[in-house]
């Protein structure tokens, strides 16, 4: 097989392929064999047909595209690893000649992975804004224990208020007629400014356990329902019961009712967690600084191509994250404000890209590889998380797709180790370098005179 490539700028690779006649005879004759297990042919057995008889009834050209199916894909594959292309498009080939006794001849072309060349990747200077704990975390930590532990209870005697529980019936109208989906019976809400509709929950506020009432709200322009939108609705209301949340006295028989022998036992384990919660932000955003930091070093022209596709990948993820809360994305992505948002996911997609390509560089250069003992924990994980049986799990294991993304989640986590661990890392004031910052001054002269 002969191969010539050429380059249609940077990143667009167009390869001459001529596959030699012999091979191409092969290919056109296992098409043979095959069709004639396919076509009945009066007088003969499925697969028995004589090839001139074959190319008689289905056609010489019919013959050649059912050999150009298979060989076609094998050829440029191998011509691809004959060149070591790293494609990120799918292959378009075009002029084909395909005459029996000749050498087969196509053109295909594809986009190729970018060059990336590489600045300072290692020892780099970073600051990196450190995370503190506020001096009233502790405080706070102990409010959410005691919050879990909160309880309703049933509030006689009085009208509601702010922050009441209350439990409704209504039905609702818009012009005089019911609406649909408009009615409900013991449905539940918490009272505060800006649940259910504006202004809804402050006609509640001062009514009192069995009242009924009217409530007039409006739904927002924006609403997910078009049939609603915009228009105002009057609500038959009944108010069924008040409730009241009824949160416990942080002391020792709080402690105790979340598993610690005292006040100062729980402090103690809340402090341990609050420190670990720091201590991993803290190493998080010193990752995330130095990776952006090599970023910054090297020199790569993206394809537009890999900056829409992951873009489209963004988009998908908020998509399945909205139709798992129930909402629709077709209907919000209308929505002006919500089209702000897909179109900032262009600058995320690049950066994504970006740090995907100098990363992979940088694998490159250290000639870093994954073993298989260094997967068994991610594995471990994954059946752990999704709760798999012992069959279950050696069948996810075996899994090539799923083998594939464990092996990149560990080669990016060891060439991220690798840039870190020869950075020098200064833990900064947050006041001194805001996190939008990137990287020191210093760290940017650096950059610069590794880029010259």
């Amino acid at each position: 097989m002969k191969v010539t490539l050429e380059r249609e700028g940077k990143n667009v690779v167009k390869l001459g392929i001529e596959l030699e006649a012999e091979r191409v005879k092969r290919a056109y004759e296992m098409a043979c064999r095959e069709l004639s297990k396919q076509v009945r042919i009066p007088g003969f057995r499925p697969g028995k047909a004589p090839r001139m008889i074959l190319e008689k009834t289905i056609g010489e050209d019919n013959i050649k595209n059912e050999a150009l199916q298979s060989l076609v894909p094998e050829v440029i594959s191998e011509a691809v690893l004959k060149e070591n292309l790293d494609l990120i498009t799918a292959p378009e080939y075009s002029k084909v000649e395909f005459k029996l006794g000749e050498p087969l001849k196509l053109e295909a072309k594809f986009e190729v992975r970018p060059e990336v060349k590489l600045g300072k990747y290692k020892e780099l200077e970073v600051n990196v804004p450190e995370v503190t704990l506020p001096a009233d975390a502790l405080e706070r930590a102990l409010a959410n224990v005691a919050e879990t532990r909160s309880s309703l209870a049933p509030v006689e005697g009085r009208a509601s208020e702010m922050g009441d529980t209350v439990v409704l019936d209504f039905k609702a109208t818009i012009d005089g007629a019911p609406m649909e989906g408009g009615n409900a019976e013991s449905f539940v809400m918490e009272l505060k400014e800006g649940a259910f509709l504006p202004n809804f929950c402050e006609q509640i506020v001062g009514k009192s356990k069995g009242d009924q009432f009217e409530v007039k709200a409006s739904f927002p322009e924006n609403y997910r329902r078009k049939d609603v939108a915009g228009k105002e609705a009057v609500f038959a209301v009944v108010l069924k019961e008040i409730r009241r949340k009824f949160v416990p006295d942080i002391n020792d028989e709080l402690a105790k009712a979340v598993g610690h022998e005292s006040l100062d036992a729980l402090k103690d384990s809340l402090r341990g967690e609050l420190d670990e919660l720091v201590k991993q932000e803290n190493e998080a955003r010193a990752q995330r600084m130095v990776v952006e930091a090599v970023s910054h070093c090297a020199e790569v022209d993206i394809p537009e191509t890999m900056i829409q596709r992951e873009k489209e990948l963004l988009v998908n993820q908020m998509r399945r994250y909205m139709e798992q809360q129930g909402q629709s994305f077709d209907e919000v992505a209308s929505n002006p404000d919500f089209q702000q948002v897909i179109a900032s996911k262009d600058d995320e997609a690049k950066q994504r890209v970006l740090t995907s390509l100098v990363l992979g560089a940088v694998v490159r250069a250290e000639n870093i590889t994954v073993e298989e003992e260094e997967m068994g924990p991610y594995f471990a994980d994954l059946a752990m998380r999704y709760n798999l049986r012992p069959d279950q799990y050696q069948e996810f294991a075996a899994n090539q797709e799923v083998r594939r993304q464990v092996a990149e989640e560990v080669l990016t986590g060891k060439v991220v180790e690798l840039l870190v661990s020869s950075a020098k890392i200064n833990y900064v004031a947050d006041t001194e370098c805001s996190e939008d910052h990137d990287h020191s001054v210093h760290e940017k002269k650096e950059t610069e005179a590794a880029k010259s």
